[in-house]
């Protein structure tokens, strides 16, 4: 194994790994997510004609809500070319391979290859 395609190994190593750490420091989701869709528990209104029979006593009144945060996916969702959802871990480790395995069978291709004038 070459130099050159040892080097590429480690370098695609090292990014598919900060792209993985990267991806369960903000969340772990499966896709590329730049605002968040949550349930969180909400009070109940007192203007709420059922709040003052004891409707809502022994059950959790819920709100969703939307707010800005980033999730880096394993995968990219875009809606273009050129769009944010793009960036994945995925989107950020392909190339690196896809490198490392074209050298890869370019090198086996030239070992097996005679070289000019051997014939």
């Amino acid at each position: 194994m070459g130099r050159a395609l040892k080097i590429l190994i480690a370098v695609s190593l090292a990014v598919t790994a900060a792209a993985l750490v990267a991806w369960r420091a903000t969340g772990g989701d499966y896709y590329t997510k730049f605002e968040v869709v949550e349930q969180v528990d909400a009070a109940v209104k007192q203007d709420d004609p059922l709040a003052g029979t004891g409707f809502y006593d022994d059950a959790t009144q819920t709100q969703t809500i939307v707010r800005p945060a980033f999730r880096f996916g394993l995968l990219p969702t875009p809606q273009g070319a050129l769009d944010k959802h793009a960036l994945s871990v995925a989107s950020l480790a392909l190339p690196f391979w896809a490198a490392t395995a074209a050298l890869f069978i370019f090198s086996r291709l030239r070992r097996r290859s005679p070289p000019p004038g051997a014939e």
